[in-house]
């Protein structure tokens, strides 16, 4: 069994486990399989998150703040409970104009044939 910060079968509040840091980016860990991956950031404001590029699509949910996500230098704005789908081989930002909280979840396809 893998040793998270989040243990499976256990309610937690990922905004109060997520906590800031002035000029920083957080990020947690809530399950890193071959398969995908969930993490939860918090930015500090004026932080730029610049994730690697990945052959797969990445679903982000504010769940505290505003978001600003950069694609082909165009603009989207998230609130707090709003979400988008990045898809892959896609290169973006995600900016702190305020602090914020997200989520971030990639769904690796293509791996059926991958052993548990």
């Amino acid at each position: 069994m893998k040793n998270y910060e989040f243990e499976n079968l256990k309610a937690f509040n990922i905004s109060d486990k997520l906590k800031y840091v002035s000029n920083t980016i957080i990020v947690k860990h809530i399950l890193n399989e071959k398969t995908g991956n969930i993490m939860a950031l918090a930015l500090d404001y004026g932080k730029v998150y610049k994730p690697k590029l990945t052959p797969f699509s990445t679903f982000v949910n504010v769940i505290e703040g505003k978001a600003e996500i950069v694609v082909d230098n165009i603009s989207t704005y998230l609130q707090k409970n709003e979400s988008m789908i990045i898809p892959g081989h896609v290169l973006y930002t995600i900016e702190a104009n305020e602090r914020f909280k997200m989520l971030s979840i990639i769904l690796k396809s293509g791996y059926d044939d991958l052993e548990p």
